[in-house]
């Protein structure tokens, strides 16, 4: 297992978000993450493997236990949905900011992940996008 320092980066379950999401250590211990802060809503919580990672579904089903019900915020997508996505030349394409909102099938340019589609809308101020590297949930319409 990688030792983890703080102000790495990494995957972790969101106790508010209720998603598997990008979060930033904020306090390790014997470098294992014991605090984090999420990516997304800013929460600091205790530190929870992902629900989705490799090791936590074989250990799922090595004890027998059933994955939980996928809910529709935090489904993976199949890796062929992860080709490169190309707009159409009549594409407007808008540019990502926090504090816009974005509609399904809207073109946005992130300065991170690059040109992307939006998927869909969730609970309110996050969208699911598409990019070349994966689908990922930003926020949107945060009032500054």
């Amino acid at each position: 297992m990688p030792l983890y320092k703080a102000g790495q980066e990494v995957d972790a379950w969101c106790t508010k978000c209720k998603m598997d999401l990008t979060h930033r250590i904020v306090a390790e211990v014997g470098g294992k993450p014991v605090k984090v802060e999420c990516r997304t809503c800013y929460t600091v919580h205790v530190y929870r493997a992902p629900k989705n990672s490799p090791s936590a579904v074989a250990a799922r089903s090595a004890t027998g236990a059933s994955p939980a019900t996928p809910r529709a915020s935090s489904r993976r997508h199949a890796p062929e949905e992860h080709v490169a996505l190309t707009p159409p030349s009549t594409a407007r394409i808008h540019p990502y900011r926090m504090t816009e909102r974005f509609m399904k099938d809207q073109w946005i340019q992130h300065k991170t992940f690059g040109v992307g589609l939006v998927q869909s809308e969730l609970a309110g101020d996050k969208i699911e996008v598409r990019f070349d590297s994966g689908v990922k949930t930003l926020v949107h319409g945060v009032t500054p």
